[in-house]
């Protein structure tokens, strides 16, 4: 029985140790696994409307054209502007010689003076004459006979002053005249040379002011009224400058079946001349119904591109071309309109 009490003490011993040996025989708690992130939501992107450029093509003129003709006959004493030249402050292109309507002015305002005179002594005497009629000294008559004189000499003195009106008029007639800052484009007269009356001595035009005459149809009309800002580009000049719309004619041309308008360069250019060569670029509507998406948005698979729905589902496009900015496309298919959405396959 010695042997069992040796035992009892190791069972007593293990029944102590039991619960420390359990805890480091346990294996380390797992550290909690976060939970699985939701799927991310696909980038999309919006179908935009394909643009084609259209170019046209017109050149500058003159805002406006004059021809110069000579309302009176005389010879030629000066020009004073030649061709490119601008007319000046005064507004005086040539002047012709006026010395026979000067003379003639000259008569005229002595003769005025003569009257003048004349109608003051018969004042004079038409008033003694009236005295000596109202004490009855002088006889009816006389005083009606001073008076119609007095009015004859008044009548005559106002004709001479409308036929000083009409010698100053012919007089300022002598000078041919052009709007202040017109520009000469044509010169047919020489000092000297003998100018008949009604003959054309020269053209001028308004330069300040450039139109560009252009035909649009009707949707070439309607891109140019909501694109915004007019821009034309003059090759030969080298420079793009602005330009509003001057004037639309509302007549139908049957030849072209166009609208014939004029756009107006006003600032920008550095030399104003006409025949400048003057190109409009309008972004027209594509006719094949292409929309532009990003080059990430279409997905190339067995030769085939398609673009992914939001909801994944895929639509086979034709690929047309690079559209107008970096990393975009022309692509089309019958299924996609401008405004839908597509997934950007590519982070």
């Amino acid at each position: 029985m010695t042997w069992q009490l040796p035992a009892i003490a190791l069972c007593a011993l293990l029944a102590a140790a039991a619960p420390a040996l359990a805890e480091q025989a346990a294996p380390p708690p797992r550290a909690a696994e976060p939970a699985s992130p939701a799927a991310a939501k696909p980038r999309l992107t919006e179908a935009k409307p394909a643009a084609q450029a259209a170019t046209l093509t017109g050149f500058t003129r003159a805002r406006a054209e004059m021809k110069l003709i000579s309302e009176v006959a005389g010879r030629c004493l000066k020009v004073e502007a030649d061709v490119g030249q601008t007319i000046g402050e005064d507004g005086v292109f040539a002047r012709l010689d006026a010395t026979f309507t000067k003379l003639e002015l000259e008569t005229n305002l002595v003769e005025q003076a003569r009257l003048k005179s004349r109608l003051g002594y018969l004042e004079k005497d038409l008033q003694r004459t009236r005295t000596l009629v109202a004490k009855k000294s002088q006889a009816q008559a006389k005083l009606d006979g001073e008076e119609q004189e007095f009015d004859q000499a008044r009548l005559q003195l106002r004709g001479l002053q409308i036929q000083e009106k009409t010698l100053r008029e012919r007089l300022a007639r002598h000078q041919i005249r052009a709007p202040q800052g017109w520009q000469v484009m044509e010169r047919s007269v020489e000092p000297g040379q003998w100018v008949g009356s009604g003959a054309e001595v020269g053209r001028a035009g308004d330069f300040r002011t450039l139109l560009v005459p252009l035909a649009l149809t009707s949707e070439e009309y309607a891109a140019l009224r909501n694109g915004g800002d007019i821009v034309l580009h003059l090759p030969a000049a080298g420079q793009k400058v602005s330009a509003r719309v001057y004037r639309v004619s509302p007549a139908f041309d049957p030849a072209t079946r166009k609208i014939n308008l004029d756009l107006a360069i006003e600032d920008g250019l550095n030399h104003k001349r006409g025949g400048l060569r003057a190109e409009l670029v309008l972004n027209m509507p594509d006719p094949s119904g292409a929309v532009l998406v990003p080059a990430s948005a279409v997905k190339v698979r067995y030769q085939e591109t398609w673009l992914l729905r939001p909801d994944g589902s895929q639509v086979k496009v034709m690929v047309l071309g690079p559209g107008p900015e970096n990393d975009t496309l022309r692509v089309a298919s019958p299924e996609i309109r401008p405004g839908q959405q597509f997934q950007l396959t590519a982070p």
